[in-house]
């Protein structure tokens, strides 16, 4: 009985190789030679622009397949020097060490350099005043400054590496979640976030660090596990051969690319994203609570334990170089003292009140961002963005001088405070020859440190004067409000943590005050009602309840008052869930669009939906040993990152149910047929093989060495083959890199060329009938080698496709599908029959696709091909 021509491939039948052996006909010198680093070609970028977000996704899941089967037991068997363990774990702690440390260094660096640069600027506006220049000059020098280094940091970003723009925290967490962003962590990108936060945070824009240090942290950690991008390139003589070869140590046993897995560095990676902000925070176990809670999809108690030793050293090393001396105590760098841990039930409406006010106020703030996102220069109008960056920077250092002068208030300096040039700020308040002088309060909130600003407003006590007029903080508040909405979206590195917190922290203390006017006999704290806000701040725009808590409370040292802060994040939660639906992460992976973020939970618009809802059906389908020429067709005319492969057979199963289509058998993916590609690893087979029982594979350990090498290519692909760039390794022009010979490998031309020689004779578009068992018996060299039989080439996919990849049935529910997906952080999961014969495809595009359709309650129809894009 043939098969049906409408369901294989044509050319791609089962083939036996020539001699009875599977070996593939590749070189072992090609084995042995180093792949080219960082091949990425930027005509293949085919006009796109370089700032656009082309995403996709990452394997985390391993491929079982006999090489990977043969890894493993080899792994067994290796030697164990440490104490029966083999040093790989050592390995990963050595590392995990290393990323707290730098990320703590990194931290200290800008953290100094911003107060320096503060301490600097502020001095300079008073020799300008205090030696008869004017207001104008001061403020023209100050604003002179602050464009100068938003021009160099907006540059930066604009003109050389994208993704350093902005805080960084909504793309590790879609990093995280499965999604591999180009360029994201490249070291160019990690320079020029270093380089501008320092110049951001250092220009006098409502901008912090915190968001970035989760970037850094997370480059980093990705740095210490790409170190093969950073070797030597290969260069050639003019006779081809290898003059440097620096892979050519690396073999599949070393430790230290051992890690070169989207596995190993999602681990490292959370455990570098919690680093940062433990150190922004002085909050270690904040830090790791935050990657659980936010940056990372997939936690284990692995990632917890690494995670929590990077926060600790970060924490540790900015501690120790903050003081000058080594020390186990970790204040936090909000650290602040004269609030008492006092209060008592009829206190708890006024909390209610303030968490209501500022959780109001942070999904205001989420609004007014969304709405500004959509008519703000679009990614390829470059200028644009730069002066966009420049005229924001103008406008709010005029505000800030503007406002400071005409609604700031003269006082005089608490004398127990000895931070006078630190924070508070005289700008035009008279001089006095003796004791500590006057300050201008709004211009001290205004032109101080983001943290130091929070840390006064936090010292708010009961008994304590009020170091800021009501006026003040009431102009403090609105026009922070406003400021803080205009930088937030600038091309600039920078965060939003603690200029949010400055908005919440100085609404609360505006209503404890009034609260200690309505109520004087009453032991209301401003300072504890600036603490209330800024939590309830922070929970209202980023949606998170644990984190935010743990951070306050070490950040701030106020572990009395954890209490009010857990109805603070609960009470703004609500009200902000009520007024806006999205939190700022949301709204940030709704603006970049082609980012596929798959969230906790399935909406329950999916309860209805069943698989077959949501896959993507006509799936490209490949037998078990190919051909080359069909390959290369398929990989030139599609996208797709997996193939499902399928085994033939005449043999009726007892079921009774027809195996005609293929039964499916495994999965191979792009890279590894490209990998196969571009090593020649092809066999040589008759065109016209039969189907018969065939012997497996070579178990040999000749042919197995083989395979494992082969193997390790495939699983390094990624990291040598347009690093960072993963998504042109799907585009069709990949091929021509391999310098292919159509005329040897096209199943047409050879098809032409045999037909014209009579060694084949001719052939129509149906697949001839297949010899029966007994015509095979009679003739036992059926399979010999013949020279009237074409040969073509193919690629065997049996020792490197994934044999037992995860599927689900047509009938299977749609919320379950979304918990097998997610859950077990897969790239492809197949739909089958009840006969094991593949149906469709979901990829994290078609999750994606049916949870906004059902969420937005629009049932998700059955898409087709449009739904199976590039995973």
């Amino acid at each position: 009985m043939p098969r049906p021509a409408s369901l294989i491939l044509p050319g791609s039948r089962d083939c036996e190789v020539s001699g009875g052996t599977d070996v593939p006909t590749g070189r072992d010198e090609d084995l042995e030679q180093p792949l080219l680093q960082d091949t990425t070609d930027e005509s293949l970028l085919d006009g796109h622009r370089r700032d656009e977000i082309w995403t996709e996704s990452l394997d985390y899941e391993p491929i079982h397949s006999k090489a990977y089967a043969y890894q493993k037991k080899q792994q067994l068997q290796l030697q164990r020097h440490l104490y029966g363990f083999t040093g790989v774990t050592l390995a990963k702690w050595l590392i995990t060490l290393t990323i707290g440390f730098l990320v703590g260094m990194v931290a200290y660096v800008i953290s100094s350099h911003q107060e320096l640069v503060t301490i600097y600027k502020k001095r300079e506006i008073m020799v300008a005043l205090n030696n008869g220049y004017g207001l104008w000059i001061a403020f023209a020098g100050y604003c002179t400054f602050g464009i100068s280094v938003v021009i160099f940091a907006s540059s930066l970003v604009i003109f050389w590496t994208p993704a350093a723009a902005g805080g960084g925290v909504t793309l590790v967490m879609a990093y995280l979640n499965g999604n591999d962003v180009p360029d994201f962590f490249r070291a160019s990108t990690l320079f020029a976030k270093i380089v501008g936060t320092l110049c951001t945070v250092s220009s006098g824009l409502p901008i912090g660090q915190e968001g970035p240090m989760v970037h850094i942290g997370g480059g980093i950690a990705s740095s210490l596990t790409w170190m093969q991008s950073y070797l030597p390139r290969l260069k050639s003589e003019p006779d081809g051969k290898p003059i440097l070869s620096p892979l050519r140590w690396l073999k599949p046993k070393s430790a230290v690319f051992a890690f070169h897995n989207d596995y190993d560095r999602r681990e490292f990676i959370s455990a570098g994203a919690a680093a940062g902000l433990a150190a922004a925070f002085g909050s270690p176990i904040g830090g790791v609570l935050f990657a659980l809670e936010e940056a990372s999809s997939f936690w284990s108690k692995k990632v917890m334990w690494r995670s929590l030793l990077a926060t600790s050293i970060a924490t540790l090393v900015l501690s120790w170089l903050h003081e000058k001396e080594f020390s186990f105590a970790l204040p936090g760098t909000m650290s602040f003292h004269n609030l008492q841990p006092k209060f008592v039930l009829g206190d708890l409406p006024l909390f209610v009140i303030t968490s209501a006010a500022t959780g109001a106020l942070g999904s205001m703030v989420n609004a007014v961002h969304a709405w500004l996102a959509k008519i703000r220069p679009s990614s390829d109008k470059k200028l644009a963005r730069l002066a966009e960056a420049i005229l924001v920077t103008f406008v709010i250092i005029v505000m800030m001088f503007v406002l400071a002068h005409n609604f700031g208030t003269c006082r005089l300096v608490p004398e127990e405070e000895e931070d006078i040039e630190e924070f508070w700020f005289q700008f035009t308040c008279p001089n006095m020859e003796e004791g500590p002088g006057y300050y201008n309060d709004l211009a001290s909130l205004y032109l101080a440190v983001p943290r130091q600003t929070i840390q006064k407003l936090f010292k708010l006590g009961e008994g304590t004067a009020p170091a800021f007029a009501k006026t003040t903080l009431a102009v403090h508040c609105a026009s922070w409000f406003i400021i803080f909405s205009l930088a937030y979206g600038i091309a600039t590195p920078g965060g939003i943590f603690l200029p949010c917190m400055v908005v919440g922290s100085s609404c609360g203390a505006l209503l404890g005050i009034f609260f200690k006017i309505l109520f004087p006999n009453g032991d209301v704290q401003p300072g504890l009602h600036a603490l209330i806000g800024a939590t309830a701040m922070l929970a209202s725009m980023f949606r998170t309840s644990i984190s935010v808590v743990v951070i306050i409370v070490e950040g701030t040292g106020g572990v009395d008052f954890i209490l009010p802060l857990i109805l603070a994040v609960v009470i703004s939660n609500w009200v902000a869930h009520h007024l806006h639906h999205a939190s700022a992460y949301e709204i940030d992976l709704d603006n970049i669009g082609s980012i596929t973020f798959l969230h906790n939970e399935p909406s329950h618009g999916m309860i209805p939906m069943t698989a077959e809802h949501i896959m993507a059906k006509g799936v490209k389908c490949l037998p078990e040993v190919v051909s080359v020429a069909e390959v290369k067709k398929i990989l030139s005319t599609t996208k797709h990152n997996g193939f499902p492969v399928l085994r033939f057979t005449n043999e009726t199963p007892s079921s009774g149910g027809p195996t005609t289509q293929g039964t499916f058998v495994g999965l191979i993916l792009r890279h590894q047929m490209l990998l196969l590609l571009e090593k020649r690893q092809w066999i040589e087979v008759d065109y016209q093989d039969p189907i018969i029982p065939r012997p497996e594979n070579d178990e040999s350990e000749e042919f197995m060495q083989r395979v494992w090498k082969l193997d390790y290519f495939m699983r390094t692909y990624h990291h040598v083959h347009h690093p960072h760039r993963r998504y042109l390794s799907s585009r069709p022009e990949e091929l021509e890199m391999f310098d292919l010979d159509k005329e040897e490998l096209d199943l047409e031309a050879g098809q032409q060329k045999d037909d014209a020689n009579g060694a084949v004779p001719e052939q129509n578009d149906a697949i001839p009938e297949q010899p029966n068992e007994e015509t095979v018996q009679q003739n036992g060299d059926a399979c010999a080698f013949n020279p009237q039989i074409r040969r073509i080439k193919a690629l065997d996919l049996r020792p490197f496709m994934n044999s037992a990849p995860v599927t689900v049935r047509e009938e299977c529910s749609a919320q379950r599908v979304f918990i097998i997906f997610r859950t077990l952080g897969l790239r492809h999961l197949c739909v089958v029959d009840a006969y094991n014969r593949v149906v469709g495809m979901i990829t994290r595009k078609d999750i994606a696709e049916a949870h906004r359709l059902s969420h937005h309650g629009v049932q998700s129809g059955n898409q087709g091909d449009n739904m199976y894009h590039r995973p």
